[in-house]
């Protein structure tokens, strides 16, 4: 058996409440089974584990038929690659209304991960909790405690076995994802954490703090092994580039800084945003290297697009050995950059209030934008156009976002202490 000792209880139990549910039909059978498995104190929580894990796995055998008879219906061609249609990405845009709303946390939902498999994620409150969800069938499947204070960041990992959070206890912390138990505690910030990210090999976990520094944790072990000094404040958010070589950071400075992880350099300081950083995304340049204009065709003033500051009215064009990165402010806008130029390539700026999260699809081609004004947008990088405002996303102002490419959905989370659960087209 490949099952923990923790997992065998948790499956004995399970089958325990489902024989007990049933009333008298299986009267003799929990008798004998309390006693082989131990479970003689067992008192039943009436929670239905074993029927909502039945439930899930027919939904997933139909998920993978739906798939088998998609890919049937899609001819490869001569040389073995996807079909057109097969290869067309979703633009991620988010159907109203909304497909499910979660509800549990006590408190404003500050994080979002979600789990890059299976249909599950983790969302993080001011509450203290974790709560592991299936964003499908909309159930909350398991709450983890631990953290003391406000849960700032979530990622899982690349496998989903292991899930990473950060609070404003000055802790991270690393979850097994089989026991749902805390397997290591990493401390070493002297002030609160606010984002958490793992490297691309998961060897390492990347944590910035209000302490004004950025921490590389060794995640076999736990020990810190760098810390990168740059930010001259609060660093409120952290990205790593797709291939995995740089790192964004971004603050209360206002600054967004890009490093090379291998030697802990700063590589750019980005400077142009009016207020705090709140969140920063690498996207992947478009395969046809086509310019990307400078110019802010999306503002509601007269702003001017900049480049490290200064003013800039020109074209300019991706450089092809980088992909791009994306900033949001509370200046209310979001920003392109050219990560090695350093160039400042164009500023969106539709939201009305300060914009909290933004997101890159796959493919590089469409930005995904949340604000305190309550709405979700999208926008389109190539052609810098707004495709969609899903406005009042939410009843308060909207906190988080998290994309499942493989399920074609977009979450969010709120002040109003509730997650959205949106279908894309």
């Amino acid at each position: 058996m490949v099952l923990t000792e923790r997992q065998k209880k948790d499956i004995n139990e399970a089958i325990l409440e489902y024989l007990i549910s049933e009333g008298d039909t299986f009267k003799k059978t929990i008798e004998y089974f309390k006693i082989e498995s131990q479970l003689n104190g067992f008192v039943t929580s009436e929670k239905g584990l074993l029927e909502k894990k039945w439930t899930s796995v027919v939904r997933l055998q139909k998920k993978v038929m739906d798939l088998e008879a998609m890919v049937a219906s899609h001819p490869m061609k001569s040389n073995d690659q996807p079909s057109t249609a097969l290869q067309t990405e979703s633009k991620y845009l988010p159907v109203v209304p909304v497909k499910s709303v979660l509800v549990g946390h006590r408190g404003p939902v500050t994080s979002i991960a979600v789990h890059p498999l299976y249909t599950l994620m983790a969302t993080g409150s001011e509450d203290t909790i974790i709560k592991i969800w299936d964003y499908d069938s909309a159930q909350c499947e398991r709450s983890l405690k631990g953290h003391t204070g406000p849960v700032t960041g979530l990622c899982y990992d690349s496998s989903g076995n292991f899930l990473a959070s950060c609070s404003a206890d000055m802790s991270a912390k690393i979850w097994d994802m089989c026991s749902f138990s805390c397997i290591k505690t990493l401390r070493g910030h002297d002030h609160s954490i606010s984002s958490i990210r793992y490297s691309i090999n998961n060897e390492c976990l990347y944590t910035c703090s209000r302490d004004q520094s950025i921490k590389c944790w060794e995640t076999s072990s736990g020990f810190c092994v760098k810390t990168l000094l740059g930010h001259t404040d609060w660093v409120k958010c952290i990205a790593v580039s797709l291939d995995g070589s740089l790192l964004a950071s971004g603050g209360s400075d206002h600054y967004v800084i890009v490093w090379r992880l291998a030697g802990g350099q700063i590589l750019q300081t980005l400077r142009g945003h009016e207020h705090v950083v709140e969140s920063v995304c690498f996207g992947k340049r478009p395969a046809d290297g086509s310019a990307i204009v400078s110019r802010s065709i999306f503002s509601n003033s007269n702003s001017n697009n900049t480049i490290n500051g200064s003013s800039n009215n020109n074209n300019v064009t991706i450089s092809q050995e980088s992909d791009y990165l994306v900033s949001g402010s509370r200046d209310k806008s979001i920003r392109l950059w050219d990560v090695l130029s350093g160039n400042c390539l164009t500023i969106l700026s539709s939201h009305d209030s300060w914009v909290r999260a933004v997101l890159v699809t796959p493919s590089g081609k469409y930005i995904i934008s949340s604000s305190d004004d309550k709405s979700i947008r999208i926008f389109d990088v190539k052609e810098q156009r707004q495709l969609r405002n899903v406005a009042d996303a939410h009843t308060h102002f909207v906190t988080c976002l998290a994309l499942s490419v493989k399920n074609n959905t977009l979450v969010s989370g709120s002040v109003d202490k509730n997650v959205h659960v949106w279908t894309c087209s």
